[in-house]
């Protein structure tokens, strides 16, 4: 991989392996998160009464315990009630979103949309209602390994800070009718991976079981879908770049032009909105595309 570096000065190089490092970083995180997320559903099946959590918490406590394991300043790890559309549990809010004033939990989400970038005051309006249309719809028998990933939501801390938004959540718990309360949400930074002046959002929902139904939105074009954000041969072709073959050797295996391979290329990052291939790669595996 040293060609990749030939005529960059030293400068350049080492802030290239720095970004491959912080995105090679934020896998890592995600696939730590996934860890905890199973512990997490294992130890709260003991709290559930009737659908809801009984002893609250004592919950946290233990929720608490578990996920201080990955604690860091660019990400928040918890438990959302989408009952009564609030956090229950935040390890590293503070760390993550500055310190805050206090406010009642019935505000928390209140304080943090007020962080919103101007273009993004309609996100959680926008959100919630084709989130909530769209939970509605799916069938009882695909209501499983429900899973909700947001991207590219922008926000400005109090001091300064600018935060690029990705966030993934799972129900911890499911009901007789296969509906949920809460949802183990893990929240993290990703400036590092989409380029500045994308100033969208997308949204992707995948269930069954084996993740094989998807809805989802882009804010660009305002478009609801139930079919996936990159195509069917994009995905072949970014698990290929993700296998480290090179553009000529993709164009040979799959029976098309070095030209068609780079324009997938780039419209796949068009699309998501990441700032090179690498980044590329990195946010379709945290998103559960590839």
């Amino acid at each position: 991989m040293d060609y990749i570096y030939e005529g960059l000065t030293l400068e350049k190089k080492e802030k290239h392996i720095q970004k491959l490092d912080m995105q090679e970083d934020s896998l890592r995180k995600m696939q730590s998160a996934d860890f905890l997320y199973k512990k997490v559903v294992t130890m709260s099946s003991s709290f559930f009464i009737d659908d809801t959590i009984g002893d609250l918490e004592r919950f946290r406590e233990e929720a608490n315990l578990l996920l201080n394991g990955i604690r860091g300043t660019d990400a928040v790890i918890g438990i959302f009630d989408h009952l009564n559309y609030t956090p229950i549990l935040e390890v590293g809010k503070n760390e993550f979103w500055g310190d805050l004033p206090e406010v009642p939990q019935s505000e928390r989400m209140i304080q943090i949309m007020s962080l919103l970038e101007k273009e993004y005051l309609l996100f959680f309006t926008e959100s919630v209602k084709w989130f909530t249309g769209v939970l509605e719809e799916i069938p009882f028998a695909q209501r499983m390994n429900i899973q909700i990933f947001h991207c590219g939501i922008r926000y400005l801390l109090l001091d300064g800070k600018p935060v690029c938004l990705f966030s993934k959540g799972s129900p911890i718990h499911y009901d007789e009718n296969r509906k949920f309360k809460y949802t183990f949400n893990y929240v993290q930074n990703i400036n590092h991976l989409l380029k500045k002046n994308f100033r969208y959002y997308w949204i992707r929902i995948s269930h069954g079981q084996n993740s094989e139904y998807v809805h989802t939105f882009h804010s660009q074009d305002k478009l609801y879908s139930n079919k996936d954000l990159l195509s069917v041969r994009e995905k072949e072709i970014l698990k290929l770049i993700a296998d480290d073959l090179d553009t000529k050797e993709i164009a040979e295996k799959l029976f098309i032009s070095v030209n068609t391979v780079g324009n997938h290329r780039s419209n796949m990052i068009d699309k998501l909105g990441v700032r090179d291939t690498t980044a590329l790669v990195q946010m379709a595996k945290i998103a559960g595309m590839i």
